[in-house]
């Protein structure tokens, strides 16, 4: 995939850069040759990755096993030399005005951008990098829909990047230069992601063609640790409520011309609420040769994780017990193996050729406990004879069975029909996912007349493969409200889907120098994509589809140095987003969808077409280190909405081009600092509206008419705050002691289930978190930290379902059902430098 790891920073006033962005491309010695070498090497890395992980499932290894083999057979000797920097091509850079020195430097693509490097990721209590973006980054928002630390629904600019199936993805997320979302369903999976393994993160708006499909909002690009960028090493243990248990080790060196880097994190807690222990375990490896011309690299990681994520509860029992869950396990189990490589080849003093392939193989598995759909028979059903009742009354004979809504008793997969004992029902599903693809791009710079340019050719290919298969197991809810295993399966149950997804685009960039201090960006991509889908028995053939989408994108903008310290930016932008194998699967509103379960027709959906203004001004003044005042528009056009139609916690459905959708915004950033004191202000305004009225399906909701909303131009856009603010300082007290705080608040949100907006807000929240850090010597460090330090009680998601069907005696009638935000948590880390 096109890598852009775009170095995005914005510098501190005395060295008078506004912005500066680096487009970090690999390069190749000679084309598509080296592209199937590259392409056959990243193959076999991943292959012996997965043999490792049978091998250790059969318990011939720990994890660190990799560590140590890959230390012994690479025949080198590296050596920690933390004063030599990292050796690199002379790069083409693209560069928004540098204005020290007065004078004109390379072109860069104007937007808003923030980063954030290895430094601010290396606190103790992170093991994802996402919860640093949830708790810094302006425009940034997330619902605890799962109400599991490494299952977040990150919202930026009112687009979605979630590890949950059913919502409208709108980020695209890039890893070394690999787009991460998986094909199926263009989900996230941040518990793969670790915080110790990244050398740096940014966060861009706009809907950027060049980043490719799903840059509706943003895109969010994270640049991996070498032996050359990090020729250090660090060993970090984190204790915490809950009986947390954090573990990080890395190591990284080089010499001349080599270097290695490895890193491995494990997390296990039991979790603030009832029946919810996780565990996560990843690793990763980096290996970088440097040569006079030319620099490859070669990535590896594995991922590990069983979570339990046990949702949002009835008020009822959020009242009585924050801490409860409605319905378990609801459970979700991660197995990664990836490899990438990258090589970057200067072919003259003006131009770099570069090329890189991936492969990516992800197995998901889920388990959830929920209430049953099915009703107790009433006694108007027909005989029961043909359906083989032992339990045949003359005046009721379905007295004491399961029926469908048909009034027809359902049966497992033995012919038997089912009594009411069996109130509950297991979900499974499990994906297996392979993707792979690769990058071949001509970086180079040129002038015509006094008009400097650089400029970006590339091709991008992309293949995905899904094996889904799903059941529904009868079951019984237990004393409090878990699930038991009975082998009973339903004959209705069971689903399978095969898709294949494959998408290949062309894509072109030109920055122009126009002048001293004004600088133009244009930008092109056309992607071609084919998505494919069956049902691999032949049971249900209405799952066949064959679907085409094309779509060619284009985008401007200008950067014009006002002074040396301030710089005005603006662009305008459009990108696309193809409907993604689960929507085209589940569109069909007379055919409903249980997710992540079962999917039974797929009439076709249109792509979704976003367009993005932007402007702002950006620099730094007086005390003031780097300011960013911006402002941005973002519409959707047939942006696609899950539509429920029922199911206790509205997960039945289907997927529609619903409406047209708008966000409208503001953003302010400000930082600062001196030799005792640094600190941060970071604050969003943001409109999120739908544009065309349209009617959502909400059985849930007692406001709506006969299970359905009129949703008029205007309304709200649901789980999306309108104010968003992030403010934090630090002191060094003495030498080697740091202390912080950091605030946090955001406004009401209106429940998922409720787009005509008839329903009250969920209530404002704020909280503080305060921690210090000390070290006293060089080579060791700890840091204690207590987050939520008031414990306030606040909710950051919500839906509608029916609590009667699970609880006796419901008081609450609204059909509330709120996601409560952790209580007061305190955490203590201590580790080693070396």
């Amino acid at each position: 995939m096109f890598r852009p790891n775009c170095a995005v920073a914005g510098a501190p006033a005395s060295s008078g850069r506004v912005f500066e962005q680096t487009l970090d491309v690999p390069s190749s010695h000679n084309g598509w040759s080296f592209y199937m070498s590259m392409w056959t090497t990243g193959r076999r890395a991943a292959a012996g990755i997965k043999r490792y992980l049978a091998c250790a499932r059969g318990g011939c290894s720990h994890l660190l096993f990799p560590v140590a083999a890959w230390i012994c057979v690479v025949p080198l000797s590296l050596a920690t030399e933390p004063e030599t920097p990292e050796r690199s091509l002379e790069e083409i850079r693209v560069v928004a005005t540098a204005l020290s020195s007065g004078t004109v430097n390379l072109a860069l693509l104007p937007f808003a951008a923030q980063r954030f490097d290895s430094t601010d990721l290396a606190t103790g209590a992170l093991f994802s990098a996402v919860e640093l973006l949830e708790d810094r980054a302006t425009g940034v928002s997330s619902n605890a829909a799962q109400n599991n630390r490494l299952q977040p629904d990150l919202q930026y600019r009112g687009f979605t990047a979630s590890p949950l199936l059913g919502l409208s993805q709108g980020l695209a997320v890039y890893q070394n230069g690999v787009r991460i979302n998986e094909a199926f369903g263009d989900t996230v999976n941040w518990d793969l992601i670790s915080a110790s393994s990244i050398d740096s993160m940014d966060l861009v708006g706009g809907s950027n063609p060049v980043f490719g499909l799903n840059t509706i909002g943003g895109a969010l690009t994270l640049r991996g640790k070498t032996g050359f960028s990090h020729p250090d090493g660090t060993v970090a243990i984190t204790l915490g409520d809950y009986n947390t248990r954090d573990v990080s080790a890395s190591w990284g060196g080089h010499n001349e011309t080599l270097g290695i880097t490895v890193a491995f994190d494990q997390m296990k807690e039991d979790g603030w609420r009832d029946f919810s222990a996780s565990e996560a375990q990843t690793a990763y490896a980096a290996l970088s040769w440097r040569g006079d011309t030319t620099e490859a690299d070669l990535f590896l990681h594995y991922g590990d994780s069983d979570l339990k994520g046990n949702g949002s509860v009835p008020l009822d029992l959020l009242n009585a017990n924050r801490r409860a869950v409605f319905t378990h396990p609801d459970q979700t189990q991660n197995r990664l193996a990836m490899a990438s490589a990258s090589l970057r080849h200067r072919l003259d003093a003006n131009h770099e050729l570069s090329v890189s392939a991936f492969y990516r193989d992800l197995e998901t598995l889920t388990f959830n406990g929920d209430g049953t759909e099915y009703e107790e028979c009433g006694e108007d059903e027909e005989d029961a004879a043909d359906h083989g009742s032992e339990n045949e009354d003359p005046e009721n004979p379905f007295e004491g069975l399961l029926c469908t809504e048909a009034g027809v008793p359902v049966t497992d997969v033995a012919g038997n029909v089912v009594d009411e004992d069996f109130n509950a029902i297991n979900n499974r599903s499990r994906r297996k996912q392979a993707s792979y693809g690769g990058t071949l791009q001509l970086l180079g710079r040129g002038q015509t007349g006094t008009v400097g340019h650089q400029y970006l050719l590339g091709l991008d290919l992309f293949e995905g493969e899904t094996d889904f298969a799903s059941s529904v197991e009868f079951s019984a809810l237990t004393d409090t409200r878990g699930t038991v295993l009975t082998g009973r399966f339903d004959s209705d149950g069971f689903t399978n889907l095969t898709t294949d997804v494959q998408t290949w685009s062309v894509f072109a960039a030109d920055n122009a120098e126009l002048n001293q201090n004004l600088s133009l960006s244009v930008s092109a991509r056309y992607n071609r994509t084919r998505s494919q889908g069956v049902d691999p028995t032949g049971a249900r053939p209405e799952l066949a589809g064959d679907h085409r989408f094309e779509n060619f994108n284009l985008g401007a903008g200008l950067l014009w140095a006002i002074t040396d310290t301030v710089a005005f930016y603006g662009n305008v932008q459009n990108s696309t987003r193809t409907p993604t194998p689960v929507e085209l699967a589940c569109s069909h509103p007379d055919a409903p969808c249980t997710l992540p379960n079962s999917f039974l027709a797929d009439p076709p959906l249109e792509d979704v077409r976003s367009s993005s203004l932007e402007a702002g001004v950006r620099g730094s003044a007086g005390a003031i280190d780097s300011y960013r005042i911006g402002g941005f528009l973002i519409r959707a056009n047939d942006d696609i909405v899950f539509q429920t139609t029922g199911g206790i916690s509205s997960n039945e459905g289907f997927f529609q081009n619903a409406a047209d959708t708008q966000r409208l915004g503001l953003e302010l950033e400000l930082a600062g600092g001196g030799n005792r004191w640094d600190w941060y202000l970071n604050y969003t305004w943001m409109e999120a509206t739908f544009e065309s009225p349209f009617t959502a399906s909400s059985p849930n909701n007692p406001a709506a008419d006969d299970g359905l909303l009129a949703v008029a131009p205007g309304a709200d856009i649901p789980l999306l705050p309108d104010h968003n603010l992030k403010l934090g300082a630090s002191t060094r007290l003495v030498d080697g002691l740091l202390v912080g705080m950091d605030f946090r608040y955001q406004d009401g949100i209106h429940l998922r289930g409720d787009e005509a907006n008839l329903d009250e807000q969920t209530d404002a929240w704020h909280t503080i978190d305060l921690y210090a850090r000390i070290s006293p010597a060089e080579w060791w460090f700890a840091e204690a930290r207590v987050d939520n330090l008031l414990n306030e009680e606040y909710e950051t998601f919500g839906l509608y379902g029916e609590a009667d069907e699970v609880l006796e005696d419901v008081q609450d009638n609204s059909g509330r059902f709120l996601g409560p935000a952790p209580p007061r948590i305190w955490w203590l880390t201590v580790g080693l430098r070396f």
